[in-house]
């Protein structure tokens, strides 16, 4: 599964490395990266504009509203002025965070799911509730396996009175 770093949306004013984060090994998309390996702002805008606009996809009011801030903020400088909308709060982007890496699972269980049934990813309904139950799904065959690797079936303490010669 895919891994959003946390602090891939942290943003301060002043640092310019804040805003081109790290990521981890599998980007959410082909390149897009600049030659250090960060994410680009064009890439974050995309993302995000890709989340808002997805129908699919539904998050509650006051989440959608903070994204939607967020988008804003990384819009690039508009107008003579070169004005820039407000930023939310360092804190806010990390809350905001969360709901970025879900919808990134979202989009690959999406795609895994509308190749399982044959059908093209625009043709399939798959919304988040559908999501949810895949999502705990893939969780608990994780936890099974995991389990299932680290212990064993035989008692601990074989019968005494076995022996093989």
């Amino acid at each position: 599964m895919y891994r959003f770093p946390r602090d891939a949306f942290a943003s301060s004013p002043s640092s310019a490395d804040a805003r081109s984060p790290k990521t981890s090994p599998d980007p959410p998309s082909s390149t897009g990266r600049d030659p250090t390996g960060n994410i680009r702002d064009d890439d974050r805008r995309q993302l995000l504009a890709a989340l808002l606009a997805d129908r699919q996809w539904k998050c509650d009011p006051s989440t959608r509203s903070r994204l939607q801030a967020l988008h804003r903020c990384l819009q690039p400088a508009n107008g003579a002025h070169g004005a820039q909308a407000p930023c939310p709060a360092e804190a806010e982007w990390s809350l905001l965070a969360d709901e970025i890496e879900h919808y990134l699972d979202f989009r690959r269980l999406r795609q895994v799911e509308a190749q399982l049934h044959g059908s093209a990813e625009a043709d399939f309904r798959f919304d988040r509730h559908d999501w949810e139950v895949a999502h705990a799904a893939e969780a608990a065959l994780a936890s099974h396996l995991r389990r299932v690797h680290e212990e064993s079936y035989l008692s601990e303490q074989p019968d005494l009175y076995l022996h093989v010669h």
